[in-house]
C-alpha cells in the first residue's frame, strides 16, 4: 500500500471518528457509545496499516475530540480508554496467553477508568461525578463490578467485529479498494 493509500485511510477514520465524537451533543444518551463506535472504526487501521498508524489516529481523534466534542466527559474517555483500547487489545492478544490476556485487558480496565473517573471530577470540575465518590462504597464497587461486566461483553463484541472484518468485509470490500 503506498504512503498515500495509508494517509487517506487515516484521514477517513479520523474524520468519521470526529463526527461521531461531534454527535455526542445531538444524542447526549449516547456519550459512551459514540466513543466507542470511535474506537472501533480503528480496527481497520490496526488491521491495515499496524499499532503505529492507529496510535496517529487515536491521538487525531483524541485532540480533534477535545476541541469539538461538546461532552468533555466522552471526549475523555476516548482518550482515557475507548479509543486506545482497540490498539492495547491488539498488543495484549500478541501474547497468546489467555489468562494472562484477560487480566490485562481487566487491569487495563480499571486503572484507565479510575484514571478517567479522576480526571472528570477533579480535572475538568464535574460536580455530578463527584457523588460517586461519596456514595456508599458498595454502590461504587456495584458500578466497577457492572463496567467490569458491560467490558467483559465489549471485548468480546469487539473480538467478533475484528474475526468479521478479517475474514469477510476485508477479502470482499477492503482488498478491491486498496489494489
Amino acid at each position: 500500500m503506498t504512503r498515500n493509500n495509508k494517509v487517506t485511510l487515516c484521514g477517513m477514520v479520523v474524520a468519521l471518528s470526529a463526527v461521531l465524537m461531534l454527535l455526542t451533543g445531538v444524542f447526549p444518551m449516547m456519550d459512551f457509545a459514540l466513543p466507542a463506535m470511535a474506537g472501533v472504526l480503528l480496527i481497520a487501521v490496526v488491521v491495515e496499516l499496524g499499532r503505529n498508524w492507529a496510535m496517529l489516529c487515536w491521538l487525531a481523534v483524541s485532540l480533534l475530540s477535545f476541541f469539538i466534542a461538546p461532552l468533555k466527559d466522552s471526549a475523555l474517555f476516548y482518550f482515557v480508554l475507548l479509543g486506545i483500547y482497540p490498539i492495547i487489545k491488539s498488543m495484549i492478544e500478541s501474547l497468546r496467553k489467555p489468562v494472562l490476556e484477560w487480566v490485562l485487558k481487566f487491569a487495563f480496565l480499571n486503572l484507565t477508568a479510575g484514571i478517567g473517573l479522576a480526571a472528570v471530577i477533579w480535572l475538568f470540575q464535574m460536580e455530578a461525578y463527584s457523588g460517586i465518590l461519596t456514595a456508599v462504597p458498595l454502590v461504587f464497587a456495584g458500578g466497577f463490578l457492572l463496567l467490569n461486566v458491560i467490558f467483559l461483553v465489549y471485548d468480546i463484541a469487539l473480538s467478533r467485529l475484528v474475526n468479521a472484518y478479517i475474514g469477510f468485509f476485508r477479502p470482499r470490500y477492503i482488498s478491491k479498494i486498496l489494489k
